[in-house]
């Protein structure tokens, strides 16, 4: 996106404006008091900020409507309006509309058509912003940040008193917010996040809750496929006592289809035992549950007990091996002696003795306290190696009867609920045979109806679910990651360096020898001088600061062009001369001076001429200043000249716009300080 045209509108309805070439360098020139930093405001004004660009006063009450025309790199238009009211502060009124190539601006008066926000969203998309929603750090209090066109302006302008700034290098940089909103997109724009990365964003927390929702269900799952066998056997005993089901097949058979086959038959055949038969088994039954219950108690306490006596066996061996230690600790000081073997205390006649020498003095000693104690080191040693052995076998053993008592546990809970099952089936309907079978029929159904959602195969399928749920999400994780991030960052920063280097080489900026590179924590341009950092600041003269904001602004567009990044192709400078000619004494200096001056001025506008003529035609730069020179490269990037009156209007707005206003004088109600 780049300018084509400003249009001024006056109260009254006329319309002035000023064309622009896009791809090239745009040089508006003239002395001071004519509107030049205005322009550069109500290019800003344009691309959606809310401060009224002009100054309390006659221009403010000449013009009612400002717009520009936007110029696409696929050669469609658009034209943003912008109301100025009268007295008011800021504005979030906008007009756009957008066309093809042959789009004009539309015919005045018209009204707003919607805000800035709107604006700014629908013409960001269609240069490619994609309103990426960008987290702030963990634990910042700042909201979440959508990046858009406004955020874009800031890398574009260079107002007046930005250009010579010694600390800060970005347009607004030092408002409220501004700085923060820097820090956050710039990685995107530069291309160190994914494009794409709020829909992925959008896509990891879709994947998360799809995981936490399948992983509810597995557990679900589980734990119905243990308690429905349970609810099986259960049932199955219950089937026994009303008499729906054989007698001989209370042997509570395990498989679990052979349970649903069985318990199918029962629901559909007639009774199988005589009714008056039937209280009796159901009085066996209950019988034989509860004695497979005690058994199983019985069984769950003493693996309990097994497993409390290993765990204190454990324990003691702990206390045993602690004390070992501290004989250990104790008797390790005789390392301290010279080698030497020490006699068995057997009497042994033929094992040689040598007598060991004395820690102290070194002479040897017949004093065999010393080996006695050594030996009995090495034997308290023998018995920690003894200890450690033992204990993997204890923790295998340990894991294992841990295993038998979840598996007794879950035996207990079946029994328990197979004896609820026998108690409820005679208390719940009564006495009467017919619709306790009834009954029993209808429990079956609702059971057998909800076993094949607890089998084994629907687990599986949703673990193969879970796992390629896993799989996405690492992926996006990986992607999003702020290690990735800080490398892409930092690989896209090292070759803006290299290339705002070569530039500020070009210009013979001081320290330029060195590497030079853009600092995104202090927004700044920092010298790597003897490896030191060296900022901005430090770096001195005005000369030095506007030729780095110049410099490190074409660097980072470099970089916008290279991966092809949504950001506007323009870059508006207000009065880069201003290190060489302040405006108060407009050149009154010394020949020599004068002449060092001129020079560097016309090497930095060359300098602009040969990159925008680089880019062949996809970037443009926008300069309004005092500077004027003869050369034809200079001449044909002029697209305004205030200071020729042959020109008809020399200034931003027309002397008879401003003639038609009984106010003050020029004097006294300037166009804006320069």
């Amino acid at each position: 996106m780049q300018l084509a045209s400003v249009y001024l509108y006056s109260t009254h309805g006329e319309v002035e404006f000023i064309d622009f070439n896009p791809g090239r360098l745009n040089i508006v020139t003239g002395v001071s008091r004519k509107g030049k930093s205005v322009l550069v405001k109500i290019i800003d004004y344009c691309l959606g900020r809310s401060d009224i660009p002009t100054s309390a006063g006659n221009v403010e009450k000449a013009l009612s409507w400002v717009g520009a025309m936007w110029q696409f790199d696929d050669g469609g238009r658009a034209f943003v309006g912008r109301p100025l009211p009268q007295g008011q502060q800021k504005n979030v009124e906008a007009l756009l509309t957008m066309g093809d190539a042959t789009l004009q601006a539309p015919q005045f008066p018209f009204e707003p058509n919607m805000n800035t926000k709107t604006m700014r969203l629908e013409l960001g998309q269609r240069i490619g912003i994609d309103e990426s929603r960008i987290e702030p750090p963990l634990g910042s209090l700042r909201d979440p940040l959508r990046t858009h066109l406004g955020h874009a302006a800031f890398l574009c302008i260079q107002s007046q008193d930005e250009i010579s700034s010694s600390t800060k290098i970005f347009h607004r940089s030092g408002e409220r917010g501004v700085d923060e909103a820097l820090r956050d997109t710039i990685p995107y724009f530069l291309g160190a996040v994914p494009p794409d990365q709020a829909l992925q964003k959008a896509i990891l927390r879709q994947e998360q809750r799809r995981l936490q929702r399948l992983e509810r269900d597995l557990r679900d799952v589980i734990e119905n496929a243990e308690g429905i066998e349970a609810e099986l056997l259960a049932l199955h005993s219950e089937a026994v006592d009303v008499g729906l089901a054989d007698p001989l097949e209370s042997t509570r058979p395990t498989n679990r289809n052979e349970l649903v086959s069985l318990l199918h038959r029962a629901s559909r055949d007639v009774s199988v035992v005589p009714p008056d038969t039937a209280s009796t088994q159901s009085q066996d039954a209950e019988r034989r549950a509860r004695n497979d219950l005690e058994r199983a108690e019985d069984e769950l306490g003493q693996l309990l007990a097994q497993r409390a006596l290993l765990l204190d066996e454990s324990e003691g061996s702990s206390d045993y091996q602690d004390a070992l230690k501290v004989q250990v600790g104790r008797l390790t000081s005789l390392d301290l002696l010279s080698p030497a073997s020490v006699a068995a205390e057997s009497g042994d006649e033929e094992t040689s003795v040598q007598v060991p020498g004395c820690p102290v003095c070194g002479q040897e000693t017949a004093d065999p306290t010393s080996g006695q104690m050594r030996a009995s080191l090495e034997k308290l040693k023998s018995q920690l190696v003894g200890i450690r052995g033992a204990s993997p076998a204890k923790s295998a053993a340990l894991e294992s009867i841990n295993q038998q008592i979840m598996e007794a546990q879950r035996r207990v809970r079946q029994l328990r609920q197979a004896v609820d099952a026998t108690l409820s089936a005679q208390s719940a309907v009564g006495r009467d045979s017919s619709r306790r079978q009834d009954f029993t029929r209808g429990r079956i159904d609702a059971l057998v109806a909800r076993a094949p959602e607890a089998d084994e195969s629907n687990a599986a399928r949703i673990r193969e679910r879970i796992a390629v749920a896993e799989g996405t999400i690492d992926e996006l994780q990986r992607s999003l990651s702020d290690d990735s991030a800080r490398e892409r960052l930092t690989t896209r920063l090292n070759r803006v360096g290299r290339d705002l280097t070569k530039h500020a080489q070009d210009l013979g900026l001081e320290h330029s020898d060195k590497n030079v590179r853009i600092d995104l924590a202090e927004l700044t341009v920092v010298a790597e001088v003897d490896d030191d950092p060296v900022p901005l600041h430090r770096i001195g003269s005005a000369e030095n600061w506007i030729g780095y904001h110049v410099t490190s602004h074409m660097a980072l567009h470099e970089s916008f062009i290279r991966h092809d990044r949504p950001v506007p192709r323009f870059l508006v400078l207000d009065q880069p001369s201003q290190g060489h000619y302040p405006s108060q004494r407009e050149r009154q200096t010394e020949a020599g001076t004068a002449d060092a001056d001129d020079q560097a001025v016309r090497d930095l506008y060359k300098k602009m001429y040969d990159f925008v003529d680089d880019n062949n035609g996809k970037f443009q730069i926008i300069a309004v200043d005092h500077a004027d020179f003869a050369e034809e490269w200079f001449t044909s990037s002029v697209v305004k000249d205030w200071r020729d009156q042959s020109q008809g209007q020399v200034g931003l707005v027309p002397a008879e716009w401003l003639e038609r206003l009984d106010t003050t004088t020029d004097e006294e109600d300037p166009l804006i300080e320069e």
